[in-house]
């Protein structure tokens, strides 16, 4: 499987629950970003009693690259996830955020950022976890190897990007 066929996949994976949005962000060109928001709300007998309500919201930026990926190519993306964490906008009803990168790399990737991946951590409380918290979850699909790398937060929804044989 190559990397378009593999976007193609992702992209069909995503279409159910997920929204794509808008191609460019900022300086950075994306081949697909999406986002999925989510909540869940209680009730008391009548729905205008409301007990409880939570969002849990996902977004996804996927890049892909013809060459193989370097920790330089990863951080200008890194930076622009770190700034959209830093200025998200939280209510109460906030509880979590996913900011999730996903790069597609045709040539594989440098075996120290596949070091570097799987120790990278960033996480954002939102005033003092009361209005909730992201994480930011970063994939590398290696085409030529047929495997997926991710950092800790990228554990959870790693099924999303599999590759199919």
């Amino acid at each position: 499987m190559d990397g378009q066929a593999y976007l193609q996949q992702i992209e069909r994976r995503l279409e159910r629950y997920f929204d794509k949005k808008d191609l460019l962000q900022g300086a950075l060109h994306f081949d697909l970003v999406a986002e999925l928001h989510a909540s869940d709300e209680g009730y008391f007998l009548v729905h205008s009693i409301k007990t409880f309500s939570v969002k849990h919201d996902e977004y996804l930026f996927v890049k892909h690259f013809d060459g193989s990926v370097t920790k330089e190519d990863l951080q200008p993306y890194l930076e622009m996830l770190r700034s959209r964490m830093q200025s998200l906008q939280t209510t109460t009803e906030h509880m979590s955020s996913l900011f999730a990168l996903l790069l597609i790399c045709e040539q594989g990737m440098d075996d120290e950022l596949k070091q570097e991946l799987s120790k990278f951590k960033y996480h954002k409380d939102y005033c003092f976890s009361l209005k909730g918290w992201s994480d930011l979850a970063v994939y590398v699909a290696d085409i030529p190897k047929q495997e997926i790398t991710c950092n800790k937060a990228g554990r959870k929804t790693i099924k999303y990007f599999e590759l199919s044989k």
